[in-house]
């Protein structure tokens, strides 16, 4: 028998029937066997378009159905459809915390895992989608603005983009509208090796709030709650985690800058930094201690530090019970200590160090004097409200009312003095800008 590959571009899904044929009597036969895609890498131009509103529609029995509903964060198989593309058998599992738990059915946050069930079965190179619902943010734009942010300062961050999603469960759904949802790149192998050129090393990621990034021994079991393996995990080594933290916690001020530099991208930092205190991002290091990823590149030997789950910045984590913090004080947050209460080991022990306060400051000025600028990001705003008003119209699931995605943009909700009331986009990054401007002075 002879075997044929059948060579198609990346992301497209067919069915082939086996084509046997008589071979002239060589007692064989020919078959053709769709082997999958050649994976040339990730298109994210596809992927997260940004220049319109993708639709995508997931496809589950009702069984499955069911399955997902009794266990809320465990995978069920399901079908994904992206314009005339189908992929079977995918991974559909909800996802989130407060994202899950705080919004109302059905507009629940999904991730999809392409070779969940089917070895190797990738979405135009990427294995993973995790489709976003904008919790707590009525103009569903902080979390892709969020994330420009952050690459603007010149943090590898993550791409995103609005979609629309539709689910069919036969009995139940007819290609029912869920809703516009932020389509989120995932953090994981293929993440690290578009950004870093490898990904053989140890990723983790942060805890929910657990993730203070102090020294608590040698032992790996004192680390298991706060932070999550990602990869290489049945080897199970958390000795290069551990060996970083001991460095940040435990070098004397005197020599901490030479040995900081040897197993933190200290670079990288300045650049999430940057971003994350301009955005007031307290759902984060600065705050809660959570949302974050660490990555052991090999390349270099040192660890970066990644940003994830920003649907609450631009001031939106208004929770004096979490983190101390009204809504206000959002607006004027100390860029010298760009933290809430706690301790912020990182933060505070980068910041010390006169070369890196010097140069954050220098970054922040350029970034806010640039693209954070409100001529700048008050144009984004008003390009992505022009994309996804009308969808956002017809989403009936959606947290909260159409007039106050209008009135979000420009005007705090309710706009009442509030101490946890949801900062404007556009105010805020207006008054924000000036604040920090004040501060560093001329």
């Amino acid at each position: 028998m002879k075997l044929y590959r059948i060579i198609l571009t990346a992301g497209l899904a067919i069915t082939l029937a086996a084509a046997l044929c008589d071979c002239g009597g060589s007692g064989g036969s020919d078959k053709f066997v769709f082997l999958g895609p050649v994976d040339t890498g990730p298109d994210y131009s596809v992927v997260y378009d940004r220049a319109q509103v993708d639709e995508y529609e997931l496809v589950f029995t009702a069984a499955n159905w069911q399955s997902l509903q009794a266990a809320t964060h465990t995978y069920a198989p399901g079908t994904l459809k992206f314009g005339s593309e189908t992929y079977e058998n995918v991974g559909i599992r909800y996802k989130g915390n407060s994202s899950f738990g705080c919004v109302p059915f059905p507009k629940k946050p999904f991730k999809i895992d392409f070779d969940r069930y089917v070895d190797g079965q990738k979405f135009h190179g990427v294995k993973k989608l995790n489709f976003h619902n904008s919790l707590w943010d009525p103009t569903m734009m902080r979390e892709p603005l969020g994330y420009d942010a952050f690459a603007d300062a010149g943090c590898p961050a993550g791409r995103s983009s609005h979609i629309k999603l539709f689910v069919t469960v036969p009995g139940v759904y007819d290609r029912e509208f869920f809703g516009v949802y932020v389509s989120v790149e995932q953090v994981d192998k293929v993440y690290l090796k578009d950004r870093f050129g490898e990904n053989d090393g140890n990723h983790y990621k942060a805890a929910m709030w657990g993730a203070d990034l102090k020294y608590y021994g040698s032992n790996p079991i004192e680390y298991y709650d706060r932070y999550a393996k990602k990869t290489n995990e049945l080897a199970n080594d958390w000795s290069d985690l551990i060996h970083f933290l001991d460095v940040l916690n435990n070098t004397p001020d005197n020599a901490f800058k030479t040995e900081i530099e040897k197993v933190f991208n200290v670079d990288g930092f300045l650049s999430y930094l940057v971003a994350n205190t301009v955005l007031s991002s307290l759902d984060s290091i600065a705050g809660r201690n959570c949302n974050f990823y660490l990555y052991h590149n090999l390349a270099t030997g040192k660890f970066e530090f990644l940003p994830w789950d920003l649907n609450e910045v631009f001031g939106n984590h208004t929770l004096p019970r979490d983190n101390g913090v009204i809504a206000d004080e959002m607006l004027t947050i100390d860029i010298f200590n760009p933290t809430s209460t706690g301790e912020h080991v990182l933060i505070e022990r980068i910041l010390n160090v006169p070369e890196y306060m010097t140069d954050y400051l220098a970054r922040m000025r350029t970034l806010v004097n640039g693209d954070f600028s409100p001529a700048v990001m008050h144009a984004r705003i008003d390009a992505m409200y022009n994309l996804i008003k009308a969808d956002v119209y017809l989403d009936t699931y959606k947290e909260f009312p159409s007039p106050d995605f209008d009135a979000g943009i420009i005007q705090d909700l309710p706009d009442d003095g509030s101490p946890e009331r949801i900062l404007g986009l556009k105010p805020f990054i207006t008054d924000r800008a000036a604040n920090i401007l004040t501060q560093l002075g001329p």
